[in-house]
């Protein structure tokens, strides 16, 4: 299990036994589609983490790898209570870091056209926009197709995504969690 803390914030990974509790962060945090799949995800996915702030649930994240060193993240939420509190910046930079140890050269996102909140949390972790068709130029149609496949990006989502080479940003390289 990998942990860290920071300041009062310990991030921790969440074995698919113990994720349930993780629940009320997502109800909170979404509704209609996106909260039916952010549960299934969360109960589905190889890596969840969470963080937590004096033994109190904050947030959590999903990743997944998809494989040709593609990392993704699935879902962040934050709760209520600790919104506005950099929780959500922190998970997100603690699985850069998860995912450049891990060897991936990009990860993507995707976050609803009129998410301000996450698309400016993003954007400030250095992602930019990207689309189908540059995915298909980059990757080819049939391997772009697969790719959005794996992510389930659906109508009126961005897509967003990183490149982790260490040349670009060297503040990524393992933080020891």
């Amino acid at each position: 299990m990998s942990t860290s803390q920071d300041s009062s914030v310990l991030i921790t990974d969440v074995p698919p036994n113990a994720r349930e509790d993780l629940v009320p962060i997502l109800e909170e945090s979404f509704e209609g589609w996106y909260l039916r799949h952010s549960k299934r995800t969360l109960s589905e996915i190889g890596l969840v983490r969470e963080a937590k702030v004096n033994d109190e649930r904050a947030g959590l994240i999903m990743l997944k790898e998809l494989g040709n060193r593609l990392g993704y993240v699935y879902y962040i939420a934050v709760a209520r209570k600790f919104r506005g509190k950099g929780i959500g910046g922190k998970l997100l930079d603690r699985s850069l870091s998860y995912f450049f140890d891990r060897g991936m050269q990009e990860v993507y996102a995707s976050v609803e056209e009129d998410n301000e909140e996450s698309s400016r949390l993003f954007l400030s972790r250095k992602f930019k926009r990207t689309s189908r068709s540059e995915l298909a130029r980059k990757y080819g149609t049939i391997n772009s197709f697969v790719l959005l496949r794996k992510m389930l990006i659906v109508p009126g989502e961005i897509i967003l995504f990183r490149e982790l080479s260490p040349k670009l940003d060297v503040s990524i390289q393992s933080t020891s969690i």
